[in-house]
């Protein structure tokens, strides 16, 4: 019988890899390097405490704010507080590890591009690029289902995807309406 609790393996994983990096953001709000400790340990301790760990997406940088949290704490109950202090409060960003929208509208525009060129394909090169790479079908059971040899799945593999790296290609130095693999589909 293991004495590890889920939430202790947790913490382990999740949270000790970072503690340099927490060490450094404490001693950003603190005046010296054992109060620094302090703040972590006491993070830790707080983090260890949670009901709902396995919610956090992002463990280190829900640590590096309950430190802040700590920090403004003890600042409030402080009899004097430096301004750095409160100064490096304010400087600290936690990124949102989901992508922004910008990433997200160019995502869907390079695969509504790479659709569009697999459409684009002769139909023997598009029926094997679809099982092979959106279905992740192994070539030889393709060459079974479709009834042709492996080195036919082979070829029209290797010329499917040279025909999508060009579509590709064409549409990133042309503009969209002038790309062939997008002229092709309106005709």
């Amino acid at each position: 019988m293991s004495w590890l609790r889920p939430i202790d393996a947790w913490f382990a994983a999740s949270i000790l890899p970072h503690e340099t990096d927490l060490i450094w953001h404490a001693r950003r709000w603190t005046i010296d390097e054992d109060e620094a400790r302090d703040l972590v340990h006491e993070a830790y301790a707080q983090l260890l405490q949670l009901t709902a760990w396995e919610q956090i997406a992002n463990p280190a940088g829900y640590a590096v704010r309950t430190i802040r949290n700590i920090a403004l704490q003890r600042m409030r109950r402080a009899r004097i507080v430096p301004m750095r202090q409160f100064a490096a409060l304010e400087e600290v960003e936690f990124p949102d590890p989901a992508p922004d929208s910008f990433a997200v509208a160019a995502g869907r525009d390079e695969l509504r591009r790479m659709m569009a060129a697999i459409e684009a394909l002769p139909p023997a090169c598009r029926r094997v690029i679809l099982l092979r790479k959106l279905e992740a079908m192994p070539p030889r059971n393709i060459a079974r289902q479709l009834g042709i040899s492996l080195s036919t799945v082979e070829k029209h593999l290797a010329r499917g995807m040279a025909l999508v790296a060009r579509a590709l290609r064409d549409a990133d130095t042309l503009p969209a309406t002038q790309s062939p693999a997008l002229e092709r589909l309106k005709a």
